[in-house]
């Protein structure tokens, strides 16, 4: 499948609309495709669940709790990898929803360089579970027309790096990060990071 008609959505369910609003913002900067939901029902009713991606979900929110709408996920055998918030630092909690198949459990206010790592391994998880990639051969010439520069970067951006993050372990600035990242993203012929990090997969294939 070309990576173009791949299609990845983060999903964020939390009835707290400032925070929605923050992780949106966040996401969409680093390269995400985003949807949000006020509540599970809200998310229920109007999800796509053929759209591969990954589900934010806080804990605690009124009529179903996070925790309720992971039982009914997998109650209906949707099991789209689900990364947790709480602002609650309870452990048992945290230990049974990762039991029961969540792939991490963040806390309240979430660092963005915690949360963006886990959203990229979430999302790669999914994509291979669907069995989604790109075209191998294509992706492997592709691949090799970027510099070293260029593919030490979007190598560090598939683990979850922010652009800031990728700079400070080259020993670059953020704004030369930036120029290789859009000539990387460019010779890729790529749009987003869910899409790099398919190519990244398939790649390394």
């Amino acid at each position: 499948m070309a990576g173009s008609e791949i299609k990845v959505l983060v999903r964020i369910v939390d009835d707290d609309s400032d925070l929605r609003a923050a992780i949106r913002f966040l996401l969409e900067s680093e390269g995400w495709e985003v949807a949000d939901y006020y509540s599970a029902a809200d998310f229920l009713l109007n999800d796509d669940p053929k759209i591969p991606g990954c589900l934010i979900l806080d804990v605690r929110m009124p009529e179903m709790t996070g925790v309720e709408l992971q039982s009914e996920l997998k109650q209906h055998v949707r099991e789209i990898p689900i990364v947790f918030l709480s602002a609650h630092g309870d452990i048992e909690m945290a230990v049974k929803t990762l039991h029961e198949g969540a792939v991490d459990f963040l806390t309240k206010p979430v660092q963005e360089d915690k949360l963006v790592p886990v959203i990229s391994r979430a999302v790669k998880l999914d994509l291979i579970k669907r069995g989604l990639s790109f075209d191998h051969e294509k992706t492997k010439e592709r691949f090799r027309e970027l510099t070293e520069r260029e593919k030490q970067i979007v190598l560090l951006l598939t683990k979850g790096l922010l652009n800031r993050e990728v700079g400070e372990r080259l020993g670059i600035s953020t704004r030369t990060v930036e120029v290789h990242r859009a000539r990387a993203f460019k010779k890729l012929e790529l749009h987003t990071i869910s899409e790099l990090i398919q190519f990244v997969h398939a790649a390394e294939d």
